[in-house]
């Protein structure tokens, strides 16, 4: 009885199966399945147990107005315990621009596919429309709020469960190479060179170096220890540092207070924000279209071109699945030819042997 985990499938679910009480002390069963997280259900089992002490269980006929603003206003407690609230918190404000003054029981797959043909109008920062995975993002991040919507008793069910996503492949392929990261280094503020070497040289995302304290570092060691809940996949990870990483950890003042590693100078607090930075230093190297971002692909594919096995660089840059992986591992034509000259070596070297040994070396 309560709330109780079940799997169905791949997927993970909660259920609700409780007793409720009513005024006149009679009881009944409640039961409600398919609830996309414990939080969800447990606030779930507290609304109907709260309303059927209140006599108003079943008070259910009149249409919800629930508006977008006023979903997400519910679910933003939820978000801010997120590491990615930030980001959540810039989709609603998309969200709510496009759908704020619509009831969600009104919205239908058409208002969905709508919604997408308006974003598809506008147009980036980078001065490009936005792109089909982004436009996922925010209709998934309209789906979960929704859910929580249906979890706590605010709408009968989710409206927008149909709704696919659109899937489209946007995969980068830019890579940073020596050549290039050098004229990044040699263009970028002093403070800001700690960062790109930071990055470049551990695959560590944006959030986990800018959120970076100095309890989380050993230079005696050489390492860098992320606890699970310092990780986007929320999994613990150790990071051996490069020469060139334990120069720039060194460079930063630490106070004896301890604190986050890179300090904005006029703030005196953590950066929140560095894509101004990476555009401006971009441009002043003459590298076109580069993200922060990519430097973390880039880790990733020098590291399995200088020889590092793919599962050793999976444990390095923190990949919790092969299919992620294999959209920062970027196989190119030369690594294609390297690989063909590695076989052909091998097969002579065979023939080589087989000769020795009296064979005949063809088949």
């Amino acid at each position: 009885m309560g709330v109780k985990k079940y799997r169905k499938g791949q997927k993970q679910f909660w259920r609700i199966d409780t007793w409720i009480t009513f005024p006149n002390g009679k009881r009944k069963r409640f039961k409600k399945a398919g609830i996309p997280s414990k939080e969800m259900a447990v606030a779930l089992e507290m609304k109907v147990q709260t309303e059927a002490f209140e006599g108003r269980f079943f008070d259910r006929t009149t249409e919800s107005t629930l508006t977008v603003p006023k979903a997400w206003e519910n679910y933003k407690p939820v978000s801010n315990r997120h590491r990615s609230s930030n980001t959540e918190a810039n989709i609603a404000r998309t969200l709510i621009r496009h759908l704020g003054s619509e009831p969600v029981m009104q919205l239908t797959v058409g208002s969905v596919d709508q919604y997408r043909s308006r974003r598809f109008r506008e147009t980036t920062r980078t001065g490009e429309a936005p792109a089909p995975a982004t436009l996922d993002r925010e209709v998934e991040m309209l789906k979960r709020i929704l859910n929580y919507a249906t979890a706590c008793g605010h709408i009968p069910h989710n409206p927008l469960t149909a709704v696919k996503f659109l899937r489209v492949p946007n995969t980068r392929r830019t890579v940073v190479y020596e050549g290039d990261f050098e004229k990044l280094y040699e263009h970028a503020d002093d403070w800001f060179r700690p960062i790109l070497v930071v990055a470049y040289e551990t695959g560590m995302r944006r959030e986990e170096i800018l959120d970076l304290r100095w309890e989380q570092v050993s230079l005696r060691e050489g390492v860098i220890r992320l606890a699970a809940q310092d990780t986007k996949t929320q999994q613990p990870r150790t990071i051996i540092m490069t020469d060139r990483v334990m120069k720039a950890i060194q460079s930063q003042p630490r106070p004896l207070s301890g604190g986050h590693v890179f300090i904005n100078p006029r703030t005196k607090k953590r950066w929140n924000e560095i894509r101004l930075m990476m555009r401006r230093t971009a441009k002043a190297a003459k590298i076109k279209g580069l993200w922060f971002h990519d430097l973390r692909r880039s880790f990733v594919t020098n590291a399995r071109r200088r020889g590092i096995p793919e599962s050793v660089v999976m444990q390095m840059s923190g990949h919790k699945t092969r299919e992620v992986f294999a959209r920062y591992n970027i196989i190119g034509e030369q690594d294609l030819r390297e690989a063909q000259e590695i076989f052909q070596a091998g097969r002579e070297k065979e023939l080589s042997e087989l000769k020795k040994a009296g064979g005949d070396g063809e088949n």
